[in-house]
């Protein structure tokens, strides 16, 4: 069997040391524990981790879903808009009695309802070069989940300075695509906007963000877990009409201003035991 290395996106800090399951956590994740190569060090691992999930919307909310009920121990979740009726046809988070109120607020006591075991920091920002440095402080991976293409060039910048990974999906029409970005070990989002245009079409089927947002979930979980990430490099595009994956490599873009930067120094990295 091949070695697989960990690649630990950053060092825990000393508010998120890694604590011991109860007996009701091992009970609950019995499912991942027993996955061949996870065990019980690996989801005390993803329990002592903090994510930032940027966007509370439809992307967000399946995403957040699917890592509080795995287990992630802390998600700050920001954004700085109100549910809508128009939300409620792909939002997952939210209720007709939520209409009106902050995403992250309905969100958070939504939550909370899962998943005890599991803290929900909600921020009612709007991300802004003010606030991202205290937004993403302490997490170790980075989730934009906004749809919005104006938001994606400066969560790229923020985890090109903490050095830590950007797990990127967008919804349009009937498709999607998916792609992580790690300056310094890969291809950041600059160079995929350099590529091709950011994606700003609003409209979409109302499962998409479900679909995008639980492989965000995923990806999100495999590098919390110690695992590399799959799409550093690649961007999976899903596409509806057809219900078909297909993929491209992404290559680093020379005109890129971050991945002309100085390299990054690299995490360590360790044989995945058992």
């Amino acid at each position: 069997m091949p070695i697989v290395l960990l690649f630990f996106p950053q060092p825990l800090q000393e508010d998120t040391a890694i604590s011991n399951l109860s007996p009701a956590e091992i009970t609950r994740y019995a499912r991942q524990i027993n996955l061949a190569g996870w065990g019980r060090g690996v989801q005390e691992r993803v329990k002592a981790s903090r994510i930032l999930i940027a966007g509370a919307g439809g992307l967000g909310s399946a995403a957040a879903l699917y890592l509080l009920a795995a287990g992630v121990g802390t998600i700050r979740l920001v954004d700085n808009s109100r549910v809508s009726l128009t939300d409620l046809s792909h939002q997952v988070l939210f209720r007709e009695k939520d209409l009106g109120k902050a995403k992250v607020a309905a969100a958070e006591r939504r939550l909370k309802e899962l998943n005890s075991f599991t803290l929900v920091e909600s921020r009612v920002k709007a991300i802004s070069p003010h606030n991202i440095s205290s937004l993403t402080a302490g997490c170790q991976v980075l989730l934009d989940a906004t749809n919005n293409p104006a938001l994606g060039p400066l969560l790229n910048q923020a985890s090109g300075k903490l050095n830590i990974p950007l797990v990127h999906a967008a919804v349009w029409d009937l498709d999607g695509q998916i792609t992580t970005s790690w300056v310094g070990r890969g291809p950041c989002l600059t160079c995929l906007f350099l590529e091709s245009s950011p994606l700003a079409r609003p409209s979409f089927l109302s499962p998409l963000p479900g679909i995008l947002g639980a492989l965000q979930a995923l990806e999100t979980l495999r590098i919390l877990g110690g695992l590399a990430p799959t799409l550093l490099g690649r961007v999976l595009c899903f596409h509806g009409a057809s219900l078909r994956f297909t993929e491209k490599t992404l290559k680093p873009n020379p005109k890129c201003p971050n991945c002309q930067g100085p390299p990054l120094k690299r995490s360590s990295t360790r044989p995945k035991s058992g």
